[in-house]
Formats: C-alpha cells, sequence, structure tokens
C-alpha cells in the first residue's frame, strides 16, 4: 500500500508512502488516502497525524499519470473530496512536513488543523510549473492567506521556504528535522490532555461555519479546469 493507515492506537496515523516517487500521489492513491480519512472517521479517532516516508511529504500529484478510463473531472474531483475529508474531519489533524511539500502537499498542510515543519522544508503551489491553472487551489486559498499572497503564489509557483511559511501561517511551528517527530507527539500529548468531547466540539463548530459557497466555489474550478484541459 501506497497510502498506510494505523489505527492501533492514539493517534490514529496516515502514512504517505511512496517514496520511490517522490511521495507522488498517483489517482489510486488519492481513492486510499480518501479512504483512509474515512476510517479515521468511522473509528471515531480524536488524533490523526499525518507523516510520510522518505525525505519528503510529497512532491504532489503525479503529474505524468494518465489512467484510461478517467476523465480529468473525475480526476480533478478526487482532490476535492480529499480536502473536504480533512478539512471536515472530527479528529484534531497534525501534518508532520519534512522535505518538499508541492502541489497538493501544501494543501494538505493548509487544511490540517496543525502543521509541524522541518526547517528545511520546502512549499510551492508548482502547478504552473508544469502548464497547469490550479483553479482548486485558487478556490480555497485566499482564505488561509492573504489575497495578494495567494495570487503571487499561484501565478509564479515559487517556492515558500519554511520560515516564510509560517510568517503566511501555512505551517504553525517550525523546527530542525531531527525535532520534528518530537514536536509532533508534544502536539499530541497536549491534545491528549484536553476533554475530547470539547475538541469534537471545536472541530464540529468550525465544520459548521464553512459557507456552502465554499463548495460551490470547488466544484466550479474542477469544471473550468476539465473543460479547459480537455479543449488543449
Amino acid at each position: 500500500m501506497t497510502v498506510r493507515l494505523d489505527l492501533s492506537g492514539t493517534p490514529a496515523r496516515i502514512t504517505i508512502a511512496n517514496p520511490g516517487n517522490g511521495n507522488r500521489f498517483t489517482a489510486a492513491m488519492m481513492d486510499e488516502f480518501a479512504e483512509a480519512l474515512r476510517a479515521v472517521e468511522s473509528a471515531g479517532s480524536p488524533v490523526l497525524v499525518l507523516d510520510s516516508e522518505g525525505g519528503d511529504f510529497t512532491f504532489g500529484r503525479d503529474q505524468r499519470e494518465r489512467v484510461p478510463g478517467l476523465s480529468k473531472r473525475d480526476n480533478l474531483t478526487k482532490i476535492l473530496t480529499v480536502n473536504d475529508l480533512l478539512s471536515s474531519a472530527s479528529a484534531v489533524t497534525v501534518a508532520a512536513i519534512r522535505g518538499h511539500a508541492f502541489g497538493f502537499g501544501t494543501g494538505l498542510s493548509l487544511h490540517a488543523d496543525l502543521t509541524v515543519a522541518a526547517d528545511d522544508a520546502v512549499f510551492a503551489f508548482d502547478e504552473i510549473a508544469h502548464g497547469l491553472a490550479p483553479l482548486v487551489v485558487v478556490a480555497y486559498l485566499a482564505k488561509y492567506v492573504p489575497e495578494k499572497i495567494a495570487r503571487e503564489l499561484v501565478l509564479t509557483g515559487r517556492e515558500v521556504s519554511a520560515e516564510e511559511a509560517g510568517r503566511l501561517a501555512v505551517v504553525n511551528r517550525v523546527v530542525p528535522p531531527e525535532r520534528v517527530d518530537d514536536e509532533v507527539a508534544e502536539l499530541v500529548a497536549g491534545l491528549g490532555k484536553r476533554d475530547p468531547g470539547a475538541l469534537r466540539l471545536i472541530k464540529q463548530y468550525h465544520r459548521d461555519l464553512r459557507d456552502d459557497r465554499e463548495t460551490e466555489l470547488g466544484q466550479r474550478a474542477v469544471a473550468r479546469l476539465a473543460d479547459w484541459l480537455d479543449a488543449r
């Protein structure tokens, strides 16, 4: 499995395990990731850690992959599905970022509740470098960072250091690489001292505050981008 799920204890853990390909997400991995998130929700786990094998969190979607019979719209919708499952999860989600977190990887960092990054981690919405217009990102990014910054990131695809990512609130904490696991463990231990019902209620209320327009914008972004790609 290129996405591993561990529900044996607390926290639950989902590990991106495709290091030979830079932990790039294939279509099948997107489905595995979504199923893992659903399983965590069904199990009622109070805390979920997202981590990775190898030196990089993920270089994002595998842009070279072509899946026979899978339409561009259905392929792009997989991103919406994972983003929605992660951002609406009942568990408090903690992402541990090392190395590169590009494209979908930066999105995972934003959609997680808490993100710990190694100080040598690098972030980017690099879709434009692959000749793609990251409309799905455009649909949500200004919710997390100022709009002028959001425009710069998607139009240029430039790389963002962990230090800058901390200033932009793309991540919560920046630590030396050897401290990432300890920092995540400390966060998890702290969350374990909080009332689980209170944590769940906070997460539920955050979910209730989400505007229906957010979902609509994501769906429109997928439709617009799929039409553009089909016409190329």
